[in-house]
C-alpha cells in the first residue's frame, strides 16, 4: 500500500507541545517588550536634548546661520593684478624652470 505525501497532524498537542509553544510566545513578547524598553528609553533620553538644541538654535543660531549662507545684495568684489599670457611666454618660462 503506498503511503500518503500530504502532511496531517491528528489530534491535539501533547503537554510537551503545548510548553514548546509557551517558551516560544514567551521569547517572542520578551524581545517585544526589551525593544519597546530600549526605544521607550532612548527616546526619553534624547527628548530633553531636542527641545533644548532647538531652543538654543531659536535664541541663538539664526541670525549665525543666515549671515554665513547669504551674502547680501552688494557684490563680493575680488581684487587683483591680470595679465595676458601667450602660449610662448608659458613655454619659456617651463624652460628656464
Amino acid at each position: 500500500m503506498p503511503q500518503r505525501r500530504d502532511f496531517r497532524v491528528v489530534g491535539r498537542p501533547g503537554l510537551r507541545g503545548w510548553l514548546i509553544i509557551l517558551v516560544a510566545v514567551s521569547l517572542i513578547v520578551a524581545v517585544a517588550v526589551a525593544i519597546a524598553v530600549v526605544a521607550i528609553g532612548v527616546f526619553l533620553f534624547l527628548l530633553p536634548v531636542l527641545v533644548v538644541a532647538a531652543a538654543l538654535y531659536y535664541v541663538f543660531g539664526r541670525a549665525k546661520f543666515r549671515r554665513r549662507y547669504q551674502q547680501g545684495k552688494t557684490p563680493v568684489i575680488i581684487e587683483g593684478e591680470f595679465r595676458r599670457v601667450d602660449a610662448s611666454d608659458i613655454e619659456r618660462t617651463r624652460r628656464q624652470d
